[in-house]
């Protein structure tokens, strides 16, 4: 089964740095929902900090991870999850 997990970090445009890369406890079962979230994530922050993301020119990065899980595999063929990013800037 493939589940995909929403990571996301904080960053600054004026020092360039970001914050460690957190990601959200719920798993979702499409690319689709997770990518939405991201953007939901994106909009509701900026929403309740609006002044402290204008002030500090705050933006959001997120990227949807899949995973596969109660899935086995052999030495001779392993699984890599892939990763692909969605990038949402401020």
């Amino acid at each position: 089964m493939k589940v995909f997990i929403l990571a996301y970090t904080l960053c600054s445009a004026i020092t360039g740095m970001c914050n460690n890369t957190m990601t959200l406890p719920h798993h979702f079962e499409s690319w689709t929902e997770c990518a939405k979230a991201g953007a939901v994530l994106t909009i509701k922050s900026n929403n309740m900090h609006t002044e402290k993301f204008n002030k500090e020119k705050l933006y959001i990065t997120y990227f949807c991870n899949e995973n596969h899980i109660n899935e086995t595999t052999t030495e001779s063929e392993p699984k890599q999850s892939k990763v692909q990013s969605s990038y949402i800037r401020s």
